[in-house]
């Protein structure tokens, strides 16, 4: 049986992340890129992932807007329609998959509950769009 995310070690952590989660993210971000063939750890934890112990949200990640309000504005910005695509792809893709690896359910922003979303992996700010 799988132990759960929450109650493994931090080597348990290490090599979940290293055999399990890292090659099934690889594949999400390759197909949608192939930029990410390159994916690897230090592409959502940093280069400073080791000193750090992997602790996320990783500053190395692009902030988000604080506020639901901001990040709506921030991603309709007419000036950046890559946001959108990119939000697209992180919902549908990357919080899903991630969740699934996790074993921790989805944010789902209609009812409010869930566990995991954009501020597990993204720092949040208050930013000008």
């Amino acid at each position: 049986d799988q132990v759960a995310w929450k109650d493994m070690t931090f080597e348990e952590r290490t090599a979940y992340m290293t055999t399990v989660v890292m090659p099934r993210m690889k594949e999400v971000f390759v197909a949608y890129d192939a930029k990410y063939e390159t994916f690897d750890c230090t592409t959502c934890h940093g280069d400073d992932a080791v000193e750090r112990a992997y602790a996320m949200p990783s500053p190395a990640i692009a902030p988000l807007p604080a506020s639901e309000e901001g990040f709506l504005e921030w991603v309709g910005d007419p000036e950046h329609p890559e946001r959108q695509e990119w939000t697209d792809f992180m919902f549908n893709e990357v919080v899903p998959a991630m969740a699934d690896l996790l074993q921790v359910p989805r944010f789902d922003p209609t009812t409010m509950t869930g566990e995991f979303s954009c501020n597990n992996c993204h720092t949040l700010e208050e930013i000008e769009p």
